[in-house]
Protein backbone atom coordinates (compact mmCIF):
# COMPACT_ATOMS: atom_id res chain seq x y z
CA UNK A 1 0.00 0.00 0.00
CA UNK A 2 3.00 2.26 0.62
CA UNK A 3 3.92 2.54 -3.05
CA UNK A 4 0.32 3.04 -4.16
CA UNK A 5 -0.24 5.82 -1.64
CA UNK A 6 3.00 7.54 -2.66
CA UNK A 7 2.03 7.33 -6.34
CA UNK A 8 -1.48 8.66 -5.75
CA UNK A 9 -0.27 11.59 -3.62
CA UNK A 10 2.26 12.51 -6.30
CA UNK A 11 -0.25 12.21 -9.16
CA UNK A 12 -2.81 14.45 -7.47
CA UNK A 13 -0.16 17.00 -6.50
CA UNK A 14 1.29 16.96 -10.00
CA UNK A 15 -2.14 17.74 -11.48
CA UNK A 16 -2.69 20.47 -8.89
CA UNK A 17 0.72 22.06 -9.39
CA UNK A 18 0.69 21.70 -13.17
CA UNK A 19 -2.43 23.83 -13.23
CA UNK A 20 -0.80 26.68 -11.31
CA UNK A 21 0.49 29.64 -13.22
CA UNK A 22 1.34 32.95 -11.57
CA UNK A 23 -0.37 31.77 -8.35
CA UNK A 24 -3.67 31.39 -10.24
CA UNK A 25 -5.37 28.06 -10.53
CA UNK A 26 -5.97 27.11 -14.16
CA UNK A 27 -7.42 23.65 -14.61
CA UNK A 28 -8.59 22.32 -17.91
CA UNK A 29 -11.65 20.08 -18.07
CA UNK A 30 -9.52 16.94 -17.97
CA UNK A 31 -7.69 18.04 -14.83
CA UNK A 32 -10.90 18.92 -13.03
CA UNK A 33 -12.57 15.69 -14.06
CA UNK A 34 -9.60 13.60 -12.98
CA UNK A 35 -9.40 15.27 -9.56
CA UNK A 36 -13.15 14.95 -9.02
CA UNK A 37 -13.03 11.25 -9.91
CA UNK A 38 -10.09 10.60 -7.61
CA UNK A 39 -11.86 12.42 -4.76
CA UNK A 40 -15.01 10.37 -5.40
CA UNK A 41 -13.05 7.10 -5.14
CA UNK A 42 -11.32 8.26 -1.98
CA UNK A 43 -14.60 9.05 -0.21
CA UNK A 44 -14.79 5.32 0.52
CA UNK A 45 -11.24 5.08 1.88
CA UNK A 46 -10.98 3.28 5.19
CA UNK A 47 -9.29 4.99 8.14
CA UNK A 48 -6.17 2.85 7.59
CA UNK A 49 -6.11 3.82 3.91
CA UNK A 50 -6.45 7.45 4.90
CA UNK A 51 -3.57 7.01 7.35
CA UNK A 52 -1.45 5.54 4.54
CA UNK A 53 -2.24 8.53 2.33
CA UNK A 54 -1.44 10.96 5.15
CA UNK A 55 1.91 9.22 5.71
CA UNK A 56 2.63 9.36 1.96
CA UNK A 57 1.83 13.09 1.88
CA UNK A 58 4.19 13.65 4.81
CA UNK A 59 6.95 11.64 3.11
CA UNK A 60 6.48 13.64 -0.08
CA UNK A 61 6.55 16.91 1.88
CA UNK A 62 9.73 15.92 3.69
CA UNK A 63 11.41 14.86 0.44
CA UNK A 64 10.42 18.06 -1.32
CA UNK A 65 11.58 20.26 1.55
CA UNK A 66 14.86 18.33 1.71
CA UNK A 67 15.66 18.72 -1.97
CA UNK A 68 18.29 21.21 -3.05
CA UNK A 69 15.67 23.23 -4.93
CA UNK A 70 12.29 22.67 -3.28
CA UNK A 71 9.34 23.62 -5.48
CA UNK A 72 7.19 26.05 -3.49
CA UNK A 73 3.95 24.92 -5.09
CA UNK A 74 4.64 21.26 -4.26
CA UNK A 75 5.58 22.12 -0.66
CA UNK A 76 2.27 23.94 -0.29
CA UNK A 77 0.29 21.14 -1.93
CA UNK A 78 1.91 18.33 0.04
CA UNK A 79 1.56 20.22 3.34
CA UNK A 80 -2.25 20.25 3.08
CA UNK A 81 -2.88 17.20 0.91
CA UNK A 82 -5.25 15.37 3.25
CA UNK A 83 -7.15 18.50 4.24
CA UNK A 84 -7.65 19.42 0.59
CA UNK A 85 -8.69 15.89 -0.38
CA UNK A 86 -10.89 14.98 2.59
CA UNK A 87 -11.78 18.34 4.13
CA UNK A 88 -13.37 18.25 7.53
CA UNK A 89 -11.56 16.09 10.04
CA UNK A 90 -8.09 17.00 8.76
CA UNK A 91 -5.67 19.81 9.56
CA UNK A 92 -2.95 19.64 6.96
CA UNK A 93 -2.01 15.98 6.92
CA UNK A 94 -3.04 15.23 10.50
CA UNK A 95 -6.40 14.23 11.84
CA UNK A 96 -8.10 17.21 13.43
CA UNK A 97 -8.38 17.23 17.17
CA UNK A 98 -11.81 16.22 18.39
CA UNK A 99 -11.39 18.08 21.67
CA UNK A 100 -13.51 20.96 22.32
Amino acid sequence: MHVNADALVYAVSYINCRALEDDESRYDDGDSGALESIAAYLRDATPSEQDALAAAAERALFAEQSSTQPRHEFVQDYSRWMEDMFGEGWEGNRRASTKG
